[in-house]
């Protein structure tokens, strides 16, 4: 830079003996004068100072050819500095006054009330929410399904079905395969309460006395080769002899202390008996009423086992 040009002032020089008002035209006279002399060389300096300014940061930096809209950035080995490729989207996010803003930049929706699509994965989710699900709870613990719509609710200790605001039927695997309930082999108590329908058919009792399942039977025809019609629970019949048979358990009952219900054809003057009861079988035998001794075989026979 040019070193300024010292000039001399050509006006009257204020002197302190002058008249008040002399004194002050003098003043702002040579106040005009300083300004216009020293004005091109502050000029002059900001420029020099600017283009010192910019030529030191270039020296610092790497090219700037091709590097449009990327960021600068501390080096790895923070000894210099280097640029950063920044996408468009990167600088959308950058340029967004808060966390609020990003979220609409990245269509994330908010927190409170967020949407997934495709296949979330997580080693654990656990949902702490102690609100109880009812036909008319906004707060239970998991949903699924429109609330205006067809959905399942879910809380510490029970699923329910509701279809905008009303109570629904509740499906479990209707189009798939077998449902177990409880462990097999297992002792638990499983309660059904209400009306019970089983094939489109009700199964109703009236009064309080409980139910007892039969826990097999078997409809068989015991002349010549013993053949099964059908059955239940019931892996074989055993031909003992003439009029003698024994029902084999497919699984075995939990004591022998069972009610064995048998029926055979009407055949008049015949009768049978069970006996023989254990876990895993029970023993039938028949003949006619009029020679007790004699066994004879029937080809209808049914027994069924309660317990």
């Amino acid at each position: 830079m040019t070193a300024p040009v010292i000039r001399q002032f050509v006006g009257t020089i204020p002197d302190k003996g002058q008249a008040q008002t002399a004194f002050d035209t003098n003043v702002d006279a040579f106040l005009d004068w300083q300004a216009l002399q020293f004005a091109p060389d502050l000029v002059a300096f900001g420029t020099f100072a600017s283009n010192t300014a910019a030529a030191l940061v270039a020296a610092n930096l790497p090219s700037l050819t091709g590097r449009a809209l990327d960021a600068v950035r501390v080096n790895a080995a923070a000894n210099g500095v280097e640029f950063a490729n920044v996408t468009a989207a990167g600088w959308a996010l950058l340029d967004d006054a808060n966390a609020t803003a990003q979220r609409v930049t990245l269509g994330v929706p908010p927190i409170v009330s967020p949407t997934f699509t495709g296949t979330a994965t997580a080693e654990m989710v656990r949902l702490t929410s102690t609100r109880d699900a009812s036909v008319s709870s906004t707060e239970h613990a998991f949903q699924i399904g429109l609330t205006d719509g067809a959905n399942l609710r879910f809380d510490g200790n029970e699923i329910l079905a509701v279809d905008n605001g009303a109570v629904a039927t509740f499906n479990v695997n209707r189009d798939g395969g077998d449902v177990y309930v409880g462990h097999i082999g297992g002792s638990q108590l499983v309660s059904l309460h209400g009306q019970v329908i089983i094939n489109g058919s009700d199964f109703v009792a009236s009064g309080t006395a409980p139910l007892y399942a039969c826990r097999a039977w078997v409809n068989f025809d015991g002349t010549g080769v013993v053949a099964i019609r059908a059955s239940g629970n019931v892996s074989s019949i055993t031909d003992n002899g003439t009029g003698d048979y024994t029902v084999n358990f497919a699984t075995a009952m939990p004591d022998a202390n069972y009610a064995a219900v048998p029926a055979k054809s009407r055949e008049l003057r015949s009768w049978i008996s069970l006996y023989d009861h254990a876990v895993g079988s029970v023993r039938a035998a028949m003949g006619r009423t009029d020679d007790s001794t004699t066994r004879t075989d029937d080809d209808l026979i049914s027994i069924a086992i309660f317990r």
